[in-house]
């Protein structure tokens, strides 16, 4: 009587670890992508933040009508309310660019800000 393993055992471990590391691959992706997505969103906020607080000191600037104002990273950079080398686009590790519209919501006497992307110069 040989001692071993038979070919059929053989294979079917080799097709569970296959499934093992398709379930865990999956797994590990969709994690990356949520945590992307995650970072993502918590740049825009941050930025977002930074045109609120530009917009406070600069109210003057600022529409009282139905027109948007925009106002861009750089500014945001300049004057010091962001630091934009932190700021990288986590889908492609790229500068992040783009602007924040500042509209005035007449309904409820109050400004909107909402970044939009833009393509880097």
């Amino acid at each position: 009587m040989k001692k071993g393993f038979t070919l059929i055992e053989l294979l079917v471990v080799i097709v569970l670890l296959g499934i093992l590391a398709a379930i865990v691959t999956t797994s590990i992706i969709s994690i990356m992508n949520n945590s992307r997505k995650s970072l993502s969103d918590t740049q825009i906020n941050t930025i977002e933040e930074a045109a609120i607080q530009w917009g406070t000191i600069n109210a003057d600037k600022l529409p009282l009508d139905d027109s948007v104002y925009s106002v861009d990273i750089k500014t945001l950079a300049d004057d010091g309310f962001i630091d934009s080398s932190e700021l990288q686009d986590p889908g492609n590790n790229s500068d992040l660019c783009g602007v924040v519209e500042i509209k005035y919501d007449t309904s409820k006497n109050q400004y909107k800000y909402e970044f939009v992307r833009k393509d880097c110069p």
